[in-house]
């Protein structure tokens, strides 16, 4: 297997610490026959020696890549630019795509493997939660992807939907790579993942789990984040995310006060309704093991807000921007 990691830009040496703990967590199941390629910017490669030093030392027979040279520009998608660049160099028969901020359980290489092989797919692809919240802005994605995302991956797994991908990790034959993948399509496609699912279909959901943790800098960002991932999602899934609007009753009890004239029955109605999200919010939380500081007690109790206006944003002509790179995307393709 070869474990592919791109390295996105770093803020300051905590998140690289993050992303260091998180690679590691791969690093360690490495068998003697794999190998991890990563590409770093080398301009920043002096920051990423003790990590790779660290790496190194604890796990000395694991083989690491390390592809160092001018940040890759050729196509749309940062991390698509940067894969390009590292797979000629792969010798693995099976590769695994994987976002730098991902953690792996325990066992996770060797499961992948061993579900890719008897699963008849030509790929598998990891759901992911998110279970610290560092600070009290970080909510936001935790609330996203443990509340909104995982149970719509997992029921897409239940329902043997069969095109998708998540970029947490995704598991799939070279060969089977160099037949059906395109680079040009998924360099230019925003949900490079979705676009992966669609070329590789079938794609079949992993048995465990994975975590990723939250990163945003302060309240704009973390809301810019969460708007750019429902707006991805609108864009994908269109018909899907419009049939939300079922699971957001807070829009029929917010008009029924306003058009009644804010009686009692629909504002309890309204009260009682927000009370419920919170709750869901706070349970599938804790089924997946992230404990919600109170520091982040007012971002749940936003939350429902924040997520039926985003819901109604996103259906307008306004671009999201991808961190980093700060380069704003007006759809889900751009060249």
């Amino acid at each position: 297997m070869t474990v592919f990691k791109p390295l996105p830009p770093v803020r300051d040496e905590r998140e690289r610490a993050a992303l260091a703990e998180a690679i590691g967590s791969f690093v360690g199941q490495l068998s003697a026959e794999d190998e991890m390629i990563i590409g770093m910017d080398a301009t920043a490669a002096a920051g990423w020696q003790t990590a790779l030093q660290a790496w190194r030392a604890s796990w000395p027979s694991a083989r690491i890549n390390v592809i160092a040279r001018e940040v890759p520009r050729q196509c749309a998608n940062p991390k698509i630019a940067w894969l390009q660049v590292l797979a000629p160099s792969a010798r693995g028969e099976v590769w695994l795509w994987s976002d730098a901020d991902v953690t792996a359980p325990p066992g996770f290489l060797d499961e992948m493997c061993i579900q890719l092989a008897a699963c008849g797919s030509n790929a598998v692809t990891a759901p992911y939660v998110v279970r610290c919240i560092h600070q009290a802005h970080g909510v936001l994605d935790a609330l996203f992807v443990n509340v909104e995302f995982l149970p719509g991956a997992l029921l897409l797994g239940r329902l043997s939907r069969q095109d998708f991908a998540y970029g947490a990790a995704t598991a799939f034959r070279a060969e089977t790579f160099r037949i059906r993948g395109d680079w040009h399509k998924l360099g230019a496609a925003l949900a490079d993942d979705h676009k992966l699912g669609e070329l590789l279909q079938p794609v079949t959901l992993a048995n465990t789990l994975v975590s990723t943790f939250t990163k945003p800098a302060g309240w704009g960002e973390a809301l810019q984040h969460y708007y750019r991932w429902q707006k991805t999602v609108r864009w994908c899934r269109p018909t899907g995310y419009a049939g939300l609007l079922v699971l957001m009753p807070v829009f029929g009890w917010a008009m029924a006060s306003l058009f009644s004239g804010l009686k009692m029955f629909f504002l309890a109605g309204l009260i009682t309704v927000l009370g419920g999200e919170m709750l869901v919010a706070w349970l599938a939380c804790r089924l997946v093991g992230c404990r919600l500081p109170p520091a982040t007690w007012i971002g749940v109790l936003l939350w429902p807000f924040f997520r039926a206006a985003t819901w109604l944003l996103v259906w307008l002509p306004l671009p999201v921007l991808w961190s980093g790179r700060q380069r704003a995307w007006f759809g889900p393709q751009q060249e």
